[in-house]
Parts: structure tokens; sequence; C-alpha cells
């Protein structure tokens, strides 16, 4: 049972590891589009933005060290 859990651990990884890669692509799109604001809107949402990426990095970092 634990080599089946074993086999299933890295197709898991490997679809967190897309899924967290698309969504740092849709942010930084948001990112890009996000030049377009107006000064004051722009700051704030570059700001969450910036966050959101750095966690999405982490997370992507954590799962990669996961998979030796």
């Amino acid at each position: 049972m634990e080599r089946s859990t074993r086999l299933r651990l890295p197709s898991v990884v490997d679809s967190q590891l897309a899924e967290l890669r698309d969504m740092r692509v849709l942010l930084e799109e948001a990112r890009a589009r996000s030049r377009n604001l107006a000064y004051h809107r722009r700051a704030v949402l570059e700001r969450k933005l910036g966050r959101a990426l750095d966690a999405v990095e982490r997370e992507i970092e954590e799962l990669r060290a996961l998979q030796g």
C-alpha cells in the first residue's frame, strides 16, 4: 500500500505544479494589464498581485523540494 501511495504522489505534485504555474502566468498578465489603471489604483493592485505572486512562487519551490 505504501508503494502505491508513492507512485501517485509525483502525479499529484506535478498537477499542483502545473496549476501553480498557470496561476503565476495569469497573475503576471493581470499585473501587465494593471499598468493602464490610474496610479493610485495601480499601486494597490500591484502590491496585491506581488504578494500573490510571491505566495505562488513559495508554493512552487516547496513542491519542487518534495519532488526531490
